[in-house]
């Protein structure tokens, strides 16, 4: 028994002299192809590996920039940073690849996952809204690029969704301005979001926010004809609560 668990432990520190480390940085390791390195950073990120490949994806594009896998290997980094909920590098991975492979066949693919990517760091109404125009910007341009591609589809609702958020975000801060009595500001704010997102949900209350701030301003026939509106429009929204 004991000379058994001595030729083992000899065999095993025979493998760790003999044999590459596993654990060895691939930029350490020498000999590996551009079709070596992509070819790990497939079977890391179909394992669910992203660490692995996103070392691998890094590496190829390092080594070998003009290889015919680069721009691969680039959009691989992107998914692989963006399934390990790495958003900063995420981000700055797709727009590396649509600067660097602006004709690249995947450029509709990779402006919606960017598209996909800011989305979902967009806040929710009430808070700082950059993310969610950036990512209406990038899905936008997936409809520009390819009106009849295979993301079109998504795109569009992705961008329907955002919009209404965006309305939403808006209703709130009319109604901020109605808090604080400022009425003229209210109107504005209500009149340039009804033309900005007129198919969004939140159109009823904003009818009903502009009523009350020409209201409160006196000018009654304009909030006499916005109710009419509302009415005839959205006949069961009635009016804001108050």
């Amino acid at each position: 028994m004991h000379r058994s668990r001595l030729l083992l432990a000899i065999g095993s520190l025979c493998l760790l002299v003999f044999l590459p480390s596993c654990s060895e940085k691939l930029s350490k390791q020498t000999g590996l192809t551009d079709a070596d390195l992509f070819s790990r950073g497939q079977k890391g990120f179909a394992a669910r590996n992203y660490g692995d490949a996103i070392e691998a994806f890094q590496v190829l594009i390092e080594r070998f920039p003009n290889s015919p896998l680069a721009a691969k290997a680039q959009l691989g980094l992107a998914e692989a940073r963006m399934e390990n909920r790495d958003d900063v590098e995420a981000e700055v991975a797709y727009d590396d690849f649509l600067r660097l492979y602006p004709a690249d066949e995947n450029v509709p693919y990779a402006l919606y996952r960017k598209g996909e990517l800011l989305a979902r760091q967009a806040h929710g109404p009430g808070r700082d809204q950059t993310k969610a125009l950036e990512a209406i910007k990038a899905l936008n341009q997936v409809l520009e690029k390819n009106p009849k591609g295979p993301y079109v589809e998504k795109a569009a609702a992705k961008t329907r969704e955002l919009r209404n958020r965006l309305a939403e975000h808006e209703e709130r801060v009319v109604s901020h301005y109605l808090a604080r009595k400022q009425y003229v500001s209210a109107e504005a704010r209500a009149r340039r979001t009804l033309s900005e997102y007129p198919e969004s949900g939140a159109v009823p209350s904003l009818l009903s926010l502009l009523a009350e701030a020409l209201d409160k301003q006196d000018k009654k026939a304009e909030a006499a004809e916005v109710r009419k509106s509302l009415a005839e429009k959205y006949p069961g929204a009635g009016g804001r609560k108050r």
